[in-house]
């Protein structure tokens, strides 16, 4: 590697490393889908939906308060046609790059709005979420968490902070989400204000244990992000606090998901609920300079 190369991975790594920030996009958006969204439920944030929405009845922006402050705003963003019975916009506009069928009650003084470039905005914020779930998959974690096996018992997540605040964690899926010893999941933030789960495993059941104590307080799902970096398949039938980050995945809700959401397609059958997340991520461009200088590096090796 000659010394130019050295100097470009060295600024590539630190600007890095200063380009992370609070979550904007998660934090604006409470989901993010890249394909359909199928929804007969509650968005109580803002949604944006690359493709179509499908399904009966959906509400939008329902503890968007008050809803005068969202006139002008989009809080649903439709990439092609919204093809339901009836949906209801407590506040905000609809933004659509196609056609609508069905109903569109806009109780919080809204309109709809025809974009051709909606889904290219969507495409956008989905390529966000993508870069940063591969980007927080590759971080060390800053503590372990013990597993039941064997004997039925309780998962405490129990946070180790790095110095800018962020505790993280790495679990398999199957030992913690479908693993019928495990009967409580809860967690210490030990004054953590951001707390990142990466998961592994391609398929995701959530059918066993429940999360309880600050696990079960959907006020933290502002500080709580799982990343389901590699999974295609996530089903969740329990209630989960914190943001669910799943690129890849198809996935499926029975309960309340208390946090933002950002999957590759979405059956929602269970409410997404405030607060969105507020807590670590990287900013756009931080994994691309990550793995460009990464890219450097192995072509030294070679």
């Amino acid at each position: 590697m000659s010394m130019q190369q050295f100097v470009g991975v060295a600024a590539l790594i630190s600007a890095a490393v200063i380009s992370t920030t609070n979550a904007s996009v998660l934090s604006n958006w409470s989901v993010i889908v890249q394909n359909d969204l199928t929804s007969s439920s509650e968005v109580e944030g803002r949604a944006a939906i690359g493709r179509d929405l499908l399904g009966g009845a959906s509400n939008y922006g329902t503890r968007l308060t008050p809803a005068s402050n969202y006139i002008g705003t989009d809080v649903l963003l439709v990439g092609r046609n919204i093809q339901t019975s009836n949906v209801n916009m407590q506040a905000g506009n609809i933004r659509l790059g196609g056609v609508r069928s069905g109903n569109a009650n806009f109780n919080g003084g809204g309109v709809q709005v025809s974009d051709a470039n909606a889904a290219a905005s969507v495409a956008n914020l989905f390529a966000q979420t993508l870069s940063a779930s591969s980007f927080l998959a590759g971080q060390t974690p800053t503590n372990t968490v013990n597993i039941p096996n064997g004997q039925p018992g309780p998962v405490n997540f129990n946070a180790v902070a790095n110095g800018n605040g962020v505790a993280f964690f790495s679990v398999s899926g199957t030992s913690l989400f479908s693993n019928n010893n495990v009967q409580q999941i809860d967690m210490n933030f030990n004054g953590a204000t951001s707390v990142i789960i990466n998961v592994s495993g391609t398929t995701i059941n959530f059918n066993q244990g429940n999360m309880v104590g600050n696990l079960a307080n959907e006020a933290n799902g502002s500080k709580i992000l799982w990343n389901f970096y590699e999974a295609t398949s996530v089903t969740l039938d329990r209630l989960v606090v914190g943001a669910v980050l799943a690129p890849l995945a198809h996935l499926r809700n029975t309960t309340v998901i208390a946090g933002s959401v950002a999957a590759k397609s979405f059956q929602q059958d269970g409410e997404v609920h405030l607060p969105a997340y507020t807590g670590y991520i990287p900013t756009p461009g931080t994994a691309g300079l990550m793995a460009a200088g990464g890219l450097i590096a192995l072509r030294r090796k070679r």
